[in-house]
């Protein structure tokens, strides 16, 4: 492409890089009207600094990230901790534009290792809090249907998408992105693009994409309950009554 060869002559030959990498939807496949070039730029191991920014070159907005290996490798790290797989992800489907040290075939082969990581189980204590958490979201929902507040569906839609993460969460599955839920779910495309194993709960599946289709209110209102009913079964189940939990104070000052 052009434009991303325009973009290289300023980085390719400068001493201090050494490899640089393309990645997104123009490397993986249907780029949209919207779609920007991702470029990874490696500088080398004695570079202490890291820049990204972006250039629109004939049309195409380019984004560009320049960091040494090292910069990259917590990317890897910080993602994991957060249940992200989108510094790994790109690095795994990225193509390669040159590479004068061998080091991005080993960004990308560590990268295949971190994906294929598990996530550490949440503790009881945090299982009990969300647990709860869920429950009053709901009661917050009724309370804003049966009002017939004008912000209802704006509730609604936000009460889903944290449903679900909390649903991920507690399947040990990492974080969607809100805009990307629907896809992972109903695309099998997204998930060969993005790395993806496929949701692993299909009744749950099932229900929660007909939620985000339903336009009535009562219908929403009974299908996000159902949701919620569901998962705190599947967490151990839950009842208000006589809920506690305890647990040691912070003493962190």
């Amino acid at each position: 492409m052009k434009a991303l060869e325009t973009f290289l002559k300023d980085w390719q030959g400068r001493e201090d890089v050494i490899g640089a990498l393309v990645c997104g939807s123009y490397v993986t496949g249907n780029p949209s009207k919207h779609s920007d070039i991702d470029v990874h730029i490696i500088l080398a191991d004695h570079v202490e600094w890291r820049e990204r920014g972006n250039h629109v070159i004939n049309g195409f907005l380019i984004e560009y990230f320049a960091n040494p290996p090292g910069q990259i490798r917590r990317y890897y790290q910080d993602d994991f901790n957060e249940r992200r797989t989108m510094s790994m992800v790109q690095f795994k489907t990225g193509r390669i534009l040159f590479d004068y040290t061998g080091i991005i075939n080993v960004l990308k082969l560590e990268a295949n290792e971190w994906l294929g990581k598990n996530y550490k189980a949440i503790n009881n204590t945090l299982l009990e809090i969300k647990k709860y958490s869920l429950w009053d979201a709901l009661d917050n929902l009724k309370d804003c249907y049966e009002q017939e507040r004008k912000d209802f569906t704006f509730a609604y839609h936000n009460a889903l998408a944290n449903l679900f993460m909390e649903y991920c969460h507690f399947l040990n599955l990492e974080r969607i992105p809100s805009y990307q839920i629907y896809a992972y779910l109903e695309d099998s495309n997204y998930l060969q693009k993005y790395s993806k194993r496929a949701f692993p709960d299909d009744s749950f599946k099932n229900v929660f994409v007909h939620a985000i289709q339903e336009e009535n209110a009562q219908q929403r209102m009974a299908l996000y309950e159902t949701l919620v009913d569901y998962v705190l079964i599947q967490m151990g189940g839950f009842h208000i009554d006589g809920w506690h939990i305890q647990s040691p104070i912070d003493s962190s000052s």
